[in-house]
């Protein structure tokens, strides 16, 4: 087996959320020895998230849970209880990184505080990720992706280009916490790094991380004043917030190298190299429906890769919308196997993504998710914790 990258490393992950989860996660698929701690019972909250198996709901089969915490070990712990918390402490005191996602103040009010779990390992980098940090106004508020969006400036210009005064939209997904999760990988290994510091507490705000990627719409609103009702770069001439529809689905319309005058060439219509709807910026904006109107009939008559194919011998940035029951056979994706499988006692073989860069020397980890608690005597064991022990704590229900 290759050595990885991160091999060596310990993390204790105490995450409910998909940030904490995912920040964990790329630890443990580039090969640090990542403990996820759940609470006795039904485990962690993201395995009593959809989808499941087959719709079966068991918080051994949830999809969320088992691509969040691939490749991680699994104890139950209640650290909210005072001998859970005398264990997590002997825990810590040989590991390198703690990721917490609790609501600003609840690690303090456990005698779990950055300052108290210090005083037992100097070098801990402790990341805490919260929605809108450890300070401030919000600092309480109850909030989800949604609200992170909202309120981090990127949902408002998330419309249509020719609708600006449209109800704002959001993107799919959870991308706010993913964002949010992949700054505090980041952020983390800065501090581990870091040749100036030994041990660090890290404070992320899923709210701050969504504001960080607003670069041309906070430069437009810093240096022109103005603050944009859609994405900043429809003023340079193209309705790219448009997705054009198809005979077999929708493309994504950008002019790219080629120049828009070549969707004259594209349409089959190369008479209308001189239309100002392809030789004027502000025209396709000014007038979409005439642009439309004339690449629309062409468009419905090909399918998405048809246009796409020629399109790319134009030069032109066009490509197909893929939905995600597509991605794992389309073409590009196959050749990087970027989709892997893996085994899983409850689930069989599962399919999901994997890694989001690849590294020559020290590949990405392929593994499956922990049972809940599987790892429990492996390692409570190795910090000194007898079988006796073990079954102590479980009648208890400290474990």
């Amino acid at each position: 087996m290759s050595e990885k990258a991160l091999s060596g490393l310990r993390v204790v992950d105490l995450a409910n959320n998909i940030a904490g989860s995912y920040c964990a996660k790329m630890f443990a698929d580039f090969g640090a020895d990542v403990i996820k701690v759940e609470p006795p019972g039904q485990g962690n909250p993201l395995r009593n998230k959809a989808p499941y198996q087959k719709d079966e709901k068991d918080p051994e089969k949830s999809g969320s849970f088992f691509y969040l915490n691939t490749n991680k070990k699994s104890i139950t712990l209640d650290i909210t209880n005072e001998k859970g918390a005398e264990v997590f402490k002997d825990l810590v005191k040989n590991v390198d990184v703690v990721i917490e996602d609790f609501e600003p103040g609840k690690m303090k009010e456990w005698g779990l505080s950055y300052e108290t779990l210090k005083e037992l390992n100097s070098k801990l980098v402790m990341t805490s990720i919260t929605w809108f940090g450890q300070d401030g106004p919000y600092r309480d508020f109850k909030a989800n992706n949604f609200t992170a969006y909202g309120l981090g400036g990127a949902k408002y210009v998330m419309r249509p280009t020719r609708w600006p005064d449209t109800r704002p939209a959001v993107l799919g997904g959870s991308q706010a916490e993913y964002t949010a999760g992949l700054i505090a990988y980041i952020a983390t290994l800065s501090a581990l790094i870091s040749p100036k510091v030994e041990g660090t507490w890290i404070d992320i705000s899923v709210m701050e991380a969504v504001s960080s990627t607003l670069t041309g719409i906070m430069a437009d609103y810093s240096y022109l004043g103005l603050s944009r009702r859609t994405l900043p770069w429809a003023i340079h001439g193209f309705p790219t917030q448009e997705n054009y529809p198809c005979k077999d689905g929708y493309v994504n319309l950008t002019p790219g190298i080629g120049g828009t005058q070549a969707i004259a060439d594209l349409i089959e219509k190369p008479e209308e190299r001189e239309n100002p709807l392809l030789v004027k910026a502000g025209a396709r904006v000014k007038e979409p429906e005439k642009f439309e109107a004339l690449v629309l009939p062409w468009l419905k008559e090909h399918t998405k890769w048809e246009i796409t194919e020629k399109a790319q011998k134009l030069r032109l940035a066009f490509a197909p919308i893929l939905s995600p029951g597509e991605l794992p056979d389309d073409p590009q994706i196959k050749a990087r196997e970027f989709f892997v499988k893996v085994a899983h006692p409850k689930m069989g073989e599962v399919t999901y993504p994997g890694a989001p860069a690849k590294l020559s020397e020290t590949p990405f980890k392929e593994g499956g998710a922990p049972l809940l608690g599987e790892h429990n005597k492996e390692v409570l064991g190795s910090i000194g914790y007898s079988e006796e022990d073990l079954k102590e704590f479980q009648e208890k229900g400290i474990i």
